[in-house]
């Protein structure tokens, strides 16, 4: 959708009804308790507004009360044995305050109860993109753009929220105003009709503004992305940039986006505040018409047209919250289509919610049969590809693959792990298919250690614990040992606890790469899958600690993706790609013992 397209008021409408449903199933009986506890309050405020009538009428000693109010009223005085005007007045007024207190106490867990649910709405929504995140077949995920996720998991569920407290809000209102509304009507049915006849025109002139709240919040939502992008790109390239004095570029991209983020936002302010304006001129206008109408047409009772004019100064604030609300309320809608859309977009024909449950699954060779990947849209001479492949690969053995860049080796790696499934063809191990549940269970056999190595801004001993959560201390060491990143942690001051900066910032490149060793090490693998995993590692130390690895019982079966010919010498094997095929297979040039 373009910047500048218009949405329609029937899109907003549809919008708004699909919101609605998903927040009522979620309340589901939540919401009707909040609902009864709002209709309590109202009718608790409504009460309390009836008993201003026989109040003013006391005070100025007037009689000119509606027949049904001064009845009532009778009732109450000639049960409670008062008569005289001191008594009378005492006894409302310690009526009206208790149901001040009632009412008060009513609104509070109303409030309470429906901010639960705001809340949880909001929450539910981010878990679910989690999930389905977490689900989703791993092909759909790569192809996401990272500041569109991010954006969406902060920005947009938080504007989900804004888009929650006006449904809470928006009933809570109506309920109020509803009640306010009967009141109105009982004291004078005339003068109320054709004060909501004026208040519903301005409304609907207001109902007209929501496709242009709607507009300009999807294209929020749009400008956000963009700001988000542009500060993840600020982030990752500042010491690139810093090393080429080119830090103005990534300053002006992020200021553009600013920009434009801004020019959104003043936007719709500028709308709100005419809105505001508009309902403010309406108010009193309709205001004046009945104070004007009630005293020279309908010869309104003094005590009545002053309660008529409290309920309409206190339906008044209420529904222009409401407009203004409404308008928020369809700002925030684009959000919340952006996060159904990634949800539908995240869902696998065969959704399973979180995935299938891990099959067992047996040690034994790691086979291609005739395997064939090619990524969506990607032409039959794409790079990257798997192409008919068919090889073997043993337990317990040393593997090298390599090959140049486009060779179809990192397809290769999601293809061994049972990350991605073959197009056409099939992977094995033990001669379980690694499809479903068995891919899933074979990756809890799977140590994969990427050439990026990716630490949380965490303690090491929790980067660690993150591969198998149950070790013990001594575990810890002996897969730091493994990896040769025992006496670098020891050196460190808070040892095991000492945080490591974002993605492991705070160390070297070769010391990163021995804690991802060595968080690899701690889940005791059947497979080590290791991408270029250490390149930033002199040969004599990699060396060691690939001997270490395999004398972990079982023996593992290492798969090393490389282009230093010195990594490849310790390989039992080495498998050359080119263009997605296996283009010669040999054994290690020089092999080490």
């Amino acid at each position: 959708m373009k910047a500048d397209a218009p949405i329609s008021t029937d899109s907003f409408v549809t919008q708004a009804l699909r919101f609605a449903r998903d927040f009522a199933a979620f309340a589901g009986a939540g919401g009707v308790g909040g609902a009864a506890l709002a209709g309590l309050g109202a009718a608790f405020e409504g009460i309390g507004l009836l008993l201003l009538v026989p109040l003013i009428s006391i005070v100025t000693a007037s009689e000119d009360n509606p027949g049904w109010i001064k009845r009532a009223v009778a009732h109450i005085l000639d049960a409670a044995g008062v008569e005289t005007r001191t008594g009378r007045l005492a006894l409302l007024l310690s009526l009206f305050a208790a149901l001040i207190v009632v009412r008060a106490l009513v609104v509070a867990r109303r409030d309470a109860t429906l901010t639960r649910l705001q809340m949880g709405f909001v929450e539910d929504a981010r878990s679910r993109v989690a999930r389905k995140l977490a689900a989703a077949p791993w092909q759909t995920v790569s192809r996401l753009q990272h500041a569109r996720v991010t954006n969406l998991m902060s920005g947009d569920i938080q504007r989900i929220g804004g888009a929650a407290n006006f449904i809470v809000q928006f009933f809570t209102t109506l309920v109020l105003t509803a009640c306010q509304i009967a009141i109105a009507f009982l004291l004078a049915p005339a003068l109320t009709a054709m004060a909501l006849a004026l208040i519903a025109a301005g409304a609907a002139a207001g109902f007209l503004v929501l496709g242009r709240a709607l507009n300009l919040g999807a294209r929020l939502t749009r400008t956000s992305i963009a700001l988000m992008h542009e500060t993840t790109q600020f982030l990752g390239g500042l010491k690139l940039a810093a090393g080429q004095n080119r830090q103005a570029d990534f300053v002006n991209e992020f200021e553009a986006s600013l920009a434009a983020l801004k020019r959104q936002q003043l936007a719709f302010s500028r709308q709100q505040i005419l809105s505001r304006l508009a309902g403010t001129i309406v108010t009193g206008f309709v205001g004046a018409l009945v104070a004007f109408v009630g005293l020279t047409m309908f010869n309104t009772p003094p005590a009545v047209l002053i309660a008529m004019l409290l309920v309409f100064a206190r339906i008044s604030a209420p529904v222009m919250q409401m407009s203004q609300m409404a308008q928020q309320f369809a700002h925030t809608l684009p959000a919340y289509a952006e996060v159904r859309a990634l949800e539908r977009e995240l869902s696998a024909p065969a959704d399973a919610g979180a995935g299938p449950m891990p099959a067992t699954i047996a040690p034994g060779p790691i086979v291609f049969r005739d395997v064939t990947f090619r990524y969506q849209g990607a032409s039959p001479s794409a790079a990257d590809a798997v192409v008919e492949l068919s090889l073997a690969i043993e337990p317990g053995t040393v593997v090298g693959v390599t090959g140049p860049t486009g060779a179809g080796k990192t397809t290769f790696a999601d293809l061994l792990v049972g990350l991605i499934e073959p197009q056409s063809g099939a992977v094995s191990v033990g001669g379980t298919p690694l499809r479903g549940a068995a891919a899933v269970g074979w990756r809890d056999h799977v140590s994969y250690v990427a050439q990026d190595p990716y630490l949380f801004r965490d303690t090491i001993r929790r980067n660690l614990l993150w591969a198998r959560p149950q070790a013990s201390e001594d575990d810890l060491w002996d897969a730091l040992t493994i990896a040769g990143a025992d006496a670098l942690v020891r050196r460190m001051e808070a040892g095991l606890d000492t945080v490591l900066g974002e993605r492991g910032g705070l160390i070297s490149g070769g010391e990163r790469q021995r804690l991802c060793l060595a968080r690899a090490a701690l889940r005791r693998p059947w497979l080590f899958l290791l991408d270029e995993a250490t390149s930033a590692i002199d040969v004599a130390t990699e060396h060691q600690i690939l001997k270490r690895m395999l004398k972990l019982a079982p023996r593992p079966t290492i798969v090393m993706i490389a282009h230093r010919d010195e990594s490849l010498a310790f390989c039992d094997r080495i498998l050359r790609l080119r263009a997605g095929k296996l283009a010669a297979e040999e054994g290690a040039p020089d092999p080490v013992g």
